[in-house]
Formats: C-alpha cells, sequence, structure tokens
C-alpha cells in the first residue's frame, strides 16, 4: 500500500510532508508509512480518501482497478462500449398474469381457529401492570462526589 500512497503523492506533485499535513497526520507518521515500518491506518486511509476524492477506493485498498476514479469509470464505459448488450433485443415482460382470470385458482383466506393465536391476543388485552415506585435518587457529580436522595415513605405507599 505504501506504493500506493507513493503514487498518489507523485501524482499530486507533493512531498511527504506536504501530504501529511494535508491529510491531518503527524510526518513522523508518514514518514514510518513510507519506510514501511507502519502500516496505514484505517483513519489514515479515510483521511487519504475524503481529501483525494478523484482516487479510487478500490486501487488504494486492494490495488485493483487504476488509481483515478473517472480512469475506472472510462475504462468501464469503453468495455461497456466494447461488449455486445445482451438484453438489447429482448422481449420486455409485462407484469400482468399470463392465467386467465377464469382460470386461476381461488384461494381460501379463512382458516380454522387458532388457539395460539387466541393466547396471544388475550396476552395483549390483559397485560400485568407492573408497579414500581421510587425509593432513592443518586446524583453523580464530575468532582467525583455524589449526593444520595431517599424518598420519604407516605402512608399510601
Amino acid at each position: 500500500m505504501k506504493d500506493r500512497i507513493l503514487s498518489v503523492m507523485q501524482h499530486e506533485g507533493l512531498t511527504s510532508a506536504r501530504f501529511a499535513e494535508i491529510i491531518g497526520i503527524q510526518r513522523s507518521a508518514m514518514t514510518h508509512i513510507m519506510k514501511g515500518r507502519n502500516n496505514p491506518s484505517f483513519d489514515v486511509i479515510l483521511k487519504i480518501l475524503s481529501n483525494f476524492p478523484d482516487i479510487n477506493t478500490d486501487w488504494l485498498i486492494f490495488g485493483k482497478g487504476t488509481m483515478l476514479k473517472s480512469q475506472s469509470q472510462q475504462n468501464i464505459t469503453q468495455a461497456q462500449d466494447s461488449e455486445p448488450d445482451l438484453f438489447k433485443n429482448m422481449p420486455i415482460f409485462s407484469t400482468e398474469s399470463t392465467v386467465a382470470p377464469e382460470k386461476r385458482p381461488e384461494i381460501e383466506l379463512k382458516s380454522p381457529e387458532n388457539p395460539i393465536k387466541e393466547i396471544v391476543i388475550e396476552e395483549l388485552k390483559s397485560p400485568e401492570k407492573i408497579t414500581r415506585k421510587i425509593d432513592k435518587i443518586v446524583i453523580f457529580y464530575d468532582d467525583k462526589t455524589y449526593d444520595t436522595f431517599i424518598l420519604e415513605k407516605t402512608d399510601g405507599d
């Protein structure tokens, strides 16, 4: 990948220091990448792609295709122009049914009683209500202190 990054730098006419400045990384990190000590992190790759939007992502990451997106698009267009269109003379299919209405099978939508369905409906109609009451509130502050508030019980509780 370092060779592809070097190709981007050469294409843009940038030094390693200027390239690092543009993508927003330390020059030392760029030096480590160029010398092969470190592989570029995902963050560095994203920074390259966001600062150089014409760079083909597949080329930069996997080495597939061409360096510039415009070149890749031209290659795809040229390939499409040189290949025969397999679907050019195909008939267009209709969304209408080919089965005549009188020959369509009737579907019975009614179903016998389903006891499982009834149980689910009953559970939905009468859910058990869980009543909970606040007993204590603890507030934590950013200076590592806290306050505890204990609620007083009333006769209704």
